[in-house]
């Protein structure tokens, strides 16, 4: 039998079933459900063996929208070594690799939520974006008269609710461009609750939805909290219907949590009457894969015309590293080799520039970016967008 390579797809469901049990005992999981979620992923699941599976990873093909349009990207999730190998480089190697074959032959950019931290930045991975989670009363909620009016959504929604998603969040940095296995997880009910979903129309056309589950407070309690896994309002009209839908629930629940950007103009509303507390923020990382794709595969304002040189530090990946020239013109960024005269970017520095996070001031005083600064303007004008979020975990 031929020696399978170091790094590479599982051997059949043997090397998946080892591959769930290390996932499911490194994040608290069980083992039977991660089985099914490890075979969800199909070949997009890598291993790291020597005589036995030592770590692994699976991999989400999917986009995200960076100035109004979908760059494909990677999601990296499920990175896991086994506990007696922790702490020797395993996942680091892991990491490499699979860098190494997205550079090869895969997307531009790559994403995902860190465990660890310290491993990803080492390896050129950046904070790029939030996820965050409000909360507020519903007893003080607003609860405002409009036409939309509110129904149930059923299977036959599912094209209009994806629909809506992407005209909501398609030209806010950061959003996923969401896959199949992503739209499942956000469809997916727990164990304890259905998964609830309805829309906000106005004479049959549809300007918002919402799909949320039911927490009780306690065994005893009749009580629970809306928990909402995705909202989306197009208009003012659909925040207001949306938020009264629910404010209604206000005598047997308590509290509503949704995800938003920082400054959605959903979360501005209710805290026009309510105290709107963040209950949780998470910060996702991306990777500059290739410099000369990504950079060209990402939107920008047609009102934006500058060229900018500067000089990449990339310790992971050589082929990035080096002198590039940005030129941006009609909403076309053109990237070659070489130029004189620009600053040193590092690739960190380079993946918060891209999805909007840092702008070359905040990249200075980070140091990320040193060197001559008469370019800064040139490159805050082509990466000026929206604050990065996305509502999605994966």
């Amino acid at each position: 039998m031929a020696q399978l390579p170091r790094y590479g797809r599982p051997d059949g469901d043997a090397d998946r079933r080892a591959y769930a049990a290390i996932v499911a005992q490194a994040f608290a999981g069980e083992a039977e459900l991660f089985e099914g979620w490890v075979r969800s992923f199909g070949d997009d699941v890598r291993v790291l063996r020597a005589e036995e599976l030592q770590a692994g990873l699976v991999i989400y093909r999917m986009g995200q929208f960076f100035g109004g349009v979908s760059v494909p990207t990677w999601g990296i999730a499920g990175v896991a070594v086994k506990p007696e190998l922790r702490s020797r480089g395993y996942a680091r190697e892991l990491m490499l690799e699979n860098l190494r074959e997205n550079f090869e032959s895969g997307p531009a950019i790559s994403t995902l939520y860190p465990a660890a931290p310290k491993l990803y930045r080492n390896l050129g991975w950046e904070y790029a974006g939030a996820r965050c989670m409000f909360a507020a009363n519903l007893s003080e909620l607003p609860v405002a008269e409009t036409e939309l009016v509110v129904r149930e959504a059923g299977p036959a929604d599912q094209e209009t609710i994806e629909e809506l998603y992407r005209l909501r969040h398609g030209y806010e940095n950061g959003c996923l461009d969401r896959s199949e296995l992503i739209w499942e997880r956000v469809r997916r009910a727990p164990r304890e609750t259905p998964l609830f979903g309805y829309i906000a129309e106005r004479d049959g056309g549809p300007e918002g939805y919402v799909l949320y589950t039911q927490k009780r407070q306690s065994a005893t309690s009749f009580r629970y909290d809306l928990l909402v896994r995705d909202l989306v309002c197009l208009t003012p009209d659909a925040a207001a219907a949306l938020l009264a839908f629910f404010a209604r629930h206000r005598s047997v629940a308590n509290r509503v949590q949704f995800y938003a950007a920082p400054d959605d103009p959903l979360a501005l509303a209710v805290a026009r009457t309510t105290e709107l507390s963040q209950e949780q923020r998470m910060q996702w990382m991306l990777r500059i894969v290739r410099v000369k794709d990504a950079l060209e595969s990402r939107g920008y304002s047609r009102h934006v015309s500058a060229r900018a040189v500067v000089h990449v530090v990339d310790a992971a990946l050589a082929e990035n590293a080096g002198d590039w020239t940005l030129d941006l013109a009609d909403g076309q960024m053109r990237v070659s080799r070489g130029g004189t005269g620009g600053a040193q970017l590092d690739v960190r520095g380079l993946a918060a520039l891209y999805s909007g996070s840092f702008g070359p001031a905040q990249l200075r005083a980070a140091g990320w970016l040193s060197g001559a600064s008469d370019q800064d303007a040139a490159l805050a004008a082509m990466f000026a967008g929206t604050a990065p979020w996305m509502p999605d975990f994966f």
